[in-house]
């Protein structure tokens, strides 16, 4: 247990939400321990975009700036048909509106840019630490891992998905991720592989409409993500995503978008590897929270991988999150009603939640509020 040093906070998951929230418990002098279900896997994961939202917490942590460089700012959104004949254009990411661009990247550079912080920080992350168990007592949390393994801490922070083991247990027989009847495809190209690229392709998100989806822009340095939704009544299993056909998958893709503008045919046909998934939704939760354990990110509040906002609402969880239990570390009366109304609906419902578990931590000065290093 946490002792006279001060809180010990538990995070399941290791994706966005849950390395974000440790760094910032690390500013404030909250001890952190982040437990990830899968083996650590450098390159992991497909592309993203984050949001001038999502980049304002990056800032806040110090990361905005070489993540910016390392990446692709995106100014534009262009929407064509199958054709490429134009349907819209929508300016994205304006620094001098938002305060931030919008960034385009690897999950895989931004997840190393978040570890590498994490390692300079001290902060523990451990892997393969599929969570069990959990027994929520008045005076803290015990979690089970699949390894044998436990951990105990003041409270538990759910940071782990759609598919969240976390809110399994706080919420027995409640909502859970469900299957949409859609998968996504999509995977990283290189730029030398590709003719005719511009300026314009690379610093933009463009959106394609035809019999299906495909969308793309660039992403790190050097290279262009691109992605697209395909209908399939089945959920891919966990062996099929294990065990990519990348020459069956490209096969696939072209018999849906070999007809598509260019550069579509040329992203599929030269693309150095590609990840799937399955979409999942979930519906409304009744509550992100009990005493000591709080929901975040898409474990709380899942949106379509298409919105764009995922990763963006996640980081706004963590620095949110971190600022309740820094303002309020020994108040959880006041942490519960400062943020208005407590419904699921509401954004804030969650880190609110979280901060009332921190009924027992010290009074102590946190300083200023978070801000860009």
């Amino acid at each position: 247990m946490s002792g006279s040093d001060g809180l010990q906070v538990l995070i399941a998951g290791g994706g966005v939400a849950g390395p974000a929230l440790s760094l910032f418990l690390a500013e404030i002098g909250i001890q952190a321990t982040v437990y990830e279900a899968h083996p650590y896997t450098a390159g992991v994961g497909g592309g993203l975009n984050i949001a001038p939202n999502g980049m304002q917490v990056l800032a806040a942590l110090g990361l905005a700036g070489s993540l910016t460089r390392a990446a692709t700012m995106t100014e534009v959104s262009y929407f064509f048909d199958g054709r490429g004949r134009p349907l819209g254009t929508i300016p994205y990411g304006v620094v001098d509106v938002y305060g931030q661009p919008a960034v385009s990247m690897s999950r895989a550079l931004l997840y190393g840019s978040l570890a590498e912080q994490m390692r300079a920080r001290g902060v523990r992350i451990e892997y393969e630490k599929r969570l069990m168990g959990v027994e929520e007592t008045p005076d803290g949390v015990m979690v089970r891992f699949a390894d044998g393994t436990g951990a105990s801490g003041d409270c538990l922070v759910g940071a782990d998905g759609a598919r969240s083991a976390v809110r399994r247990h706080l919420l027995p027989g409640g909502p859970d991720a469900e299957y949409i009847g859609m998968v996504g495809i999509g995977g990283f190209t290189p730029l030398d592989a590709l003719s005719g690229i511009t300026a314009k392709d690379i610093d933009a998100l463009t959106y394609t409409f035809g019999t299906n989806f495909f969308g793309y822009g660039g992403a790190d340095a050097g290279t262009m993500m691109w992605w697209s939704n395909l209908w399939r009544e089945r959920e891919f299993t966990t062996e099929e995503l294990a065990s990519l056909d990348e020459a069956a998958v490209k096969r696939e893709l072209l018999e849906q978008y070999g007809g598509f503008h260019e550069p579509i045919p040329q992203l599929i046909v030269h693309s150095a590897r590609t990840v799937r998934h399955n979409v999942y939704d979930i519906r409304t939760l009744p509550t992100w929270h009990s005493d000591r354990i709080v929901l975040m990110g898409d474990a709380a509040h899942a949106v379509s991988p298409n919105s764009g906002q995922g990763a963006s609402m996640a980081l706004e969880d963590a620095m949110y999150l971190g600022k309740l239990m820094r303002d309020h570390p020994g108040d959880p009366a006041r942490s519960a009603g400062s943020s208005g109304s407590a419904g699921p609906g509401s954004r804030r419902s969650s880190p609110r939640a979280a901060a009332a578990a921190v009924r027992r931590r010290r009074s102590r000065h946190c300083g200023p509020p978070f801000a860009a290093g």
